[in-house]
């Protein structure tokens, strides 16, 4: 009787400390290294498509092109934010600026940002929040080229409707 509850205090000793030790350390780690993955691939999902929704032909003179952007709706279990901005510092040189698109996520560790290549006579506007469809669209009118990141359910049509 004495043998058959030591056994079963040394296996839940056992199953507890693997428990604290996977918990505790293996499993978050190895989430973490998934998350840090998973950020980097992104942005330069979201980087590719913008880049390649603002190359247009230059037979195009009016018309708009829209193209969905797949992006997971979360990055370690949290929304994060995609926004251009036109003088991001790049390296540690703050004196040196470039286009880019930035990932705002809630921990710091999962933040990046990623030079992206546009036109010099594109304007860009808009964001894009994890938790909805996201997509680019690009508008050639006469006075300009606007790219839109776009949010919500209207982004699901791919269209190109050029002249």
């Amino acid at each position: 009787m004495v043998s058959k509850a030591l056994e079963a205090a040394v296996v839940v000793l056992f199953v507890g400390l693997l428990t604290t030790v996977l918990f505790g350390g293996v499993v978050p780690d190895h989430r973490d290294a998934v998350a840090d993955e998973l950020a980097d691939r992104t942005l330069s999902t979201a980087v590719e498509r913008t880049e390649t929704a603002a190359r247009l032909p230059d037979s195009v003179t009016r018309g708009h092109r829209t193209v969905v952007v797949d992006l997971p709706r979360s990055i370690r279990g949290h929304s994060y934010r995609i926004r251009y901005v036109q003088n991001a510092s790049v390296d540690s040189d703050s004196n040196t600026t470039t286009p880019a698109l930035v990932l705002d996520h809630p921990r710091d560790a999962f933040d990046r940002q990623l030079p992206v290549s546009l036109p010099d006579s594109v304007t860009v506007s808009g964001t894009w929040d994890s938790g909805s469809d996201a997509a680019v669209r690009v508008t050639v009118e006469d006075d300009g080229t606007t790219l839109e990141l776009l949010n919500g359910p209207d982004t699901s049509s791919g269209e190109d409707d050029n002249e």
